[in-house]
């Protein structure tokens, strides 16, 4: 409006902020097709036996160098090797696991930790992201997967993100018959998230 209203010249610096806005507003309007499509049962799944170890090493490879930018260190604690197998689109727990650990870098400063342990879960197999950052108050536990919900201050708008990222990775672990969970002792004493996925044989 004050390109159109003359009020500001369409400099280099406009177009920047107006290229990021868009960029932004294109991310958002992806973000909600996807939690749409996956909440309603159209999400596109190409499930393939798959190894969690793999899958957990990927997400952690891909997230490393934003880790070591911020000065927090990213640890990986696979399951033992006894053959553990899931039935999943990798390209999707991929997806929910870097959701999850550009969550988890996003709410811990730097000299803090994060770990990504692959473990046996009964007759699933859980993977569980833990942080040692901000934390989760107890009344904003059971609403940190509803689109758009931040809890404040450790959850503001101004961390990044579009607001929906949990809500679409709760939304695929339900689409391959799993679940995404979150606990927290509470702000400022970090917080778990937990995806659980049926084991296969």
């Amino acid at each position: 409006e004050s390109l159109e209203d003359g009020a500001i010249e369409p400099g280099p610096e406009a177009w920047q902020v107006l290229s990021g806005q868009i960029g932004r507003i294109s991310r958002l309007a992806d973000d909600l097709g996807q939690v749409s499509a996956a909440e309603e049962g159209r999400l596109d799944l190409d499930v393939e036996p798959s190894d969690p170890n793999d899958l957990a090493r990927d997400a952690v490879l891909a997230a490393r160098e934003g880790y070591e930018r911020k000065q927090v260190t990213l640890d990986l604690v696979p399951a033992a090797k006894e053959q553990l197998r899931i039935e999943a689109d990798p390209k999707r727990i991929e997806q929910v696991l870097g959701n999850l650990l550009s969550n988890a870098l996003r709410h811990t400063p730097a000299g803090g930790r994060v770990s990504v342990t692959v473990r046996p879960d009964t007759d699933a197999v859980a993977f569980e992201v833990a942080d040692t950052g901000d934390g989760i108050a107890a009344e904003h536990l059971p609403h940190i997967f509803e689109r758009f919900y931040r809890a404040e201050p450790a959850r503001d708008r101004d961390s990044g993100g579009t607001g929906v990222g949990l809500a679409i990775s709760r939304a695929i672990a339900r689409a391959h018959g799993g679940q995404l969970t979150a606990a927290s002792d509470g702000a400022g004493r970090g917080a778990t998230l937990t995806l659980r996925l049926p084991g296969s044989r």
